[in-house]
């Protein structure tokens, strides 16, 4: 009986939190809604909406985007927008019916759904054409962890393929490996007798795969069917939530309460509603923890978990989970979650921090994550995790400068074309002097010292494009430890690589993996993209081919003069940064941005003169 009450209780919580969630996200919506059509993301020295949100709401493009083109589409239909402000019609609900509401039927279609589940809407939503078939909400694919161990030597490999990977635009493990398959099959297509590889064999295979799934969501929706009604009798019997506040009120105003505002006091607004939404998230993912503990949703008689997050909640499964494992991260964490509590750090430092930090190391993470934007963020943790790959040491704190430098040298390498030359010599030479440079750290930096110091080793021979071992051990990479690689992708990627590696396997060298052949096929089919002798070269190489604006990650650079040319400004390397062409032009030159001193250290300033919104000197933000 003490579970069933619980269950209920976190249940009233876990709406009411949603419902005030989506009138947040509304409002946040609308904001930035007024901030990209009135241009004041420019102003401010943002290259883009999506640089702006993710540095000043810690939010991603998805997200971002899901709450603009909601926002915009309720803009027209008052009735509809008041009711999601006003807790009385849920997220995803509101999502499919703005699909197709119009001023004439907004009365109707409100509603129906009112009176019906996101089920129930998805299939009358589906009715009204194929145009809005396609653009439904649609389950997303299941991904599934694939785990390779390989040598350390193959680990770096396939660590400069992913940076290739990048350069060229492909992000994500599963588009990744994607990309690999296709360059491996084509290899051995070409390269083997006719017949030797049969896509269709495992194609069959996955076609099984793909029919039971099918069928089990068959399965799944005939038995959520079967407890509408039953679920329908129980949560009439609820007493009804609504959302009340001056966020709700503003939110089911529209964005006209915002057309006014100076850039200035729409990014204020902006701030003061993400920080106040990333405590209520908080709160949330930690009600969804204690919920999913209790197997709450069984309790209450949902047939799946997806049908009570869809019905109760308006949310996705894939958010619902997101939101549970950051909570369980957070429980190991404190200090993390305080800083998210307090407003010190946002929603994607937080996510970043529980990707590497340990309780050992979470407060030295906290530290560097208040001082960095989040572009410098991700940057400095996805180094320290291929550290963690690489050494084997679950510690690690965040990088030195050195460190970070030494490091970069394997990005410098790739996008010069070095990595594929019988020696990189100019990158290998600088990660070892970065190395020489390092601090002494003992024990707490063994994970660093460990992962540079192979890296070293093997960009001094590079990629190797054959199956042999290197004969100079002098150039074999530091230690013979194997290195787990565990890599999110979709299922039919999952079965791609399974059926076309077991039919490859029988015509690979000897002592050439799988993961070894599909890198190298990869290489060779794309390294002359990498290495062209342009202007400027030596500049984009020190800079890695990446805008230096701790808020900018486009790779369209152009050389800028940090002492302009007019006030007597020269070519040499110190003067040189490399910055995208906004940046440079419409930025810099226009007036939104400030770049000055030296290329090794810049303090840049973004937005007005008199009151900057982000003022980084170095990597290190102030204020």
């Amino acid at each position: 009986m003490g579970a069933s009450v619980a269950v209920d209780r976190l249940d009233l919580e876990l709406v009411a939190l949603a419902q005030e969630g989506a009138a947040f996200r509304l409002r946040l919506g609308q904001a930035l809604e007024v901030m990209a059509r009135r241009g004041h993301c420019f102003a401010l020295g943002f290259s883009s909406l999506a640089a702006y949100a993710l540095e000043r709401c810690d939010r991603g493009v998805r997200w971002v985007e899901g709450a603009r083109c909601l926002a915009r589409r309720l803009e027209a239909l008052p009735a509809l927008r008041a009711a999601v402000a006003g807790g009385e019609i849920s997220w995803s609900r509101a999502e499919l019916v703005a699909r197709i509401v119009n001023a004439e039927n907004e009365g109707s279609w409100l509603e129906t759904a009112r009176a019906h589940t996101v089920r129930e809407l998805r299939v009358l939503v589906r009715k009204q054409g194929p145009v809005l078939e396609a653009s439904s909400a649609i389950d997303e694919e299941e991904t599934c962890t694939l785990t390779c161990t390989v040598d350390r030597e193959e680990a770096w490999l396939f660590e400069s393929t992913r940076a290739l990977l990048e350069q060229l635009g492909t992000r994500g493990s599963n588009a990744q490996v994607e990309a690999l398959l296709a360059e491996g099959q084509e290899t051995l297509l070409a390269a083997l007798p006719r017949g030797a590889i049969d896509p269709e064999r495992w194609e069959s295979t996955d076609l099984a795969q793909r029919r039971w799934r099918e069928e089990l969501r068959r399965w799944q929706g005939e038995a959520e069917a079967r407890c509408e009604a039953r679920l329908a009798e129980v949560t009439g019997r609820q007493p009804a939530l609504r959302v009340s506040g001056p966020v709700s009120e503003a939110a089911a105003s529209g964005c006209t309460s915002l057309e006014a505002l100076a850039a200035e006091e729409l990014d204020a607004q902006v701030r003061s509603l993400s920080a106040a939404l990333a405590r209520q998230e908080l709160e949330l993912s930690r009600q969804i923890l204690a919920f999913q503990r209790l197997d709450g949703w069984r309790r209450l008689g949902y047939a799946t978990e997806a049908q009570y997050v869809r019905e109760r909640l308006g949310m996705s499964r894939s958010s619902f989970l997101a939101r549970k494992a950051l909570a369980a991260r957070l429980e190991v964490l404190p200090a993390v979650a305080a800083a998210l509590g307090t407003a010190q750090i946002g929603v994607e430092a937080a996510v970043q921090l529980a990707r590497i930090a340990t309780p050992d190391t979470e407060a030295a993470w906290v530290d560097r994550a208040r001082l960095r934007t989040i572009k410098h963020l991700r940057e400095e943790v996805a180094a320290a995790l291929t550290a963690v790959r690489l050494s084997g040491h679950a510690e690690c704190l965040p990088p030195q400068e050195s460190e970070l430098e030494a490091y970069a040298e394997l990005e410098r390498a790739v996008v010069s074309g070095e990595a594929c030359r019988e020696r990189s010599g100019r990158s290998a030479e600088a990660a070892r002097r970065a190395l020489r440079r390092l601090e002494p750290g003992g024990e707490s930096r063994r994970a660093w010292l460990v992962m540079l110091s192979s890296l070293a080793a093997w960009l001094e021979g590079g990629v190797q494009m054959s199956a042999a071992r290197p004969r100079d051990r002098s150039r074999a990479v530091v230690s013979a430890a194997r290195v787990e690689l565990r890599l999110r992708m979709s299922r039919g990627v999952y079965a791609w690589w399974r059926g076309l590696e077991a039919q490859a396997r029988r015509w690979l060298a000897h002592g050439m993996s799988w993961l070894k052949f599909l890198c190298l096929s990869f290489w060779r089919a794309w390294q002359h993209v990498v290495g062209a002798k342009i202007a400027y070269g030596g500049i984009y190489w020190r800079d890695r081919y990446r805008c230096r604006s701790p808020v900018c990650s486009r790779k369209d650079v152009t050389p800028h003069h940090l002492r302009f040319r007019s006030a007597g400004g020269g070519d040499e390397p110190e003067n040189l940064a490399a910055v995208c062409s906004w940046c440079h032009l419409f930025g810099i030159h226009g007036g939104r941005i400030r770049a000055q001193g030296s290329a090794e250290r810049i303090r840049w300033e973004l937005g007005p003169r008199a009151q900057p919104c982000v003022v980084v000197d170095g990597r290190e933000r102030v204020g």
